[in-house]
């Protein structure tokens, strides 16, 4: 009785699916009957249950080719509304054989995996992208195989939830643009960065003149732009426009400073954050919580 019952879990577990292939099967099993019946041919009743034998073991095989499979998330890049990004899943074979002709799908997407060995594990990537900022899942993933035969498909459905938080779409007007122009910002060009062709018009004390013997054209500085402290300030009450382009300002303005390791404070909602105390995706965070 608990060997029935451990085979229906099993079967529960990893289902099939017939294939094109399956009705091929099917047309040949009959057209080998009805030789067998109006010949009284042997061989012909030996062909036909040994094509019967041979489906019914490639269902078991494949059952169980997939019932020890395990999927877990590795890591995953952050997350921004409406912008794609990856995560990396693995793949685990529990199993005391190789398991073969993995297939892992999610949403629209399949990735593949020809052999896992036993006990191994294996990592693919997908891409996947959120519509809304705020807390999101990644969840539901169908595993299939046609190992051994084609004539069906196994496959069973995994249910992660995984809880991943989806960060304000970092859009608007790049920090260096508007420098010292937005009633938002704080601060006065400081550090020099490189070098670009000179423009006419351009400030001559910006001119690096020990390029000039280099490449025989003027080059002009370009500087970041920082405090005497190193350090800016936003403001999401001073900014202009929606909300949510606020967000997606503020969010551009906070991965730019950590680009260039820029200190910074940030109001937002009453709270002020300050880059020296709180990490960048503790900030972000607190941006796309709003």
């Amino acid at each position: 009785m608990k060997s029935f019952r451990t085979y229906i879990s099993i079967l529960k577990s990893v289902k099939n699916r017939p294939t094109k292939h399956f009705i091929y099967l099917v047309l040949i099993i009959v057209s080998l009957f009805l030789q067998a019946y109006m010949h009284n041919y042997n061989i012909v009743y030996i062909m036909m249950f040994f094509l019967v034998g041979i489906g019914s073991a490639s269902s078991i095989y494949g059952i169980l080719n997939l019932l020890h499979i395990k999927l877990s998330i590795l890591s995953h890049e952050r997350f921004f509304a409406q912008m794609p990004s990856f995560f990396t899943l693995t793949i685990l074979n529990n199993s005391s054989r190789s398991v073969y002709d993995i297939n892992v799908a999610y949403k629209d997407k399949t990735q593949k995996k020809a052999i896992i060995d036993a006990y191994q594990s294996a990592t693919i990537k997908f891409t996947t992208m959120f519509e809304n900022r705020g807390e999101a899942k990644i969840s539901e993933f169908k595993i299939s195989s046609l190992f051994p035969l084609p004539h069906e498909i196994k496959y069973k459905t995994v249910t992660l939830q995984e809880k991943i938080f989806v960060y304000a779409n970092p859009s608007g007007v790049s920090l260096f643009s508007i420098y010292n122009k937005n009633s938002a910002l704080s601060g006065e060009i400081d550090d020099f960065d490189g070098i670009k062709d000179y423009e006419e018009g351009g400030s001559l004390s910006t001119i690096h003149w020990a390029s000039l013997a280099k490449h025989a054209t003027l080059k002009t500085k370009t500087f970041l732009y920082e405090d005497e402290q190193k350090s800016l300030h936003f403001s999401f009450d001073t900014l202009k426009g929606e909300a949510e382009e606020r967000l997606s300002q503020l969010t551009l303005w906070v991965l730019e400073c950590e680009k260039h390791h820029l200190e910074f404070t940030l109001d937002i909602n009453t709270t002020q954050l300050d880059s020296k105390e709180q990490n960048i995706d503790e900030i972000l965070r607190t941006i796309a919580s709003y």
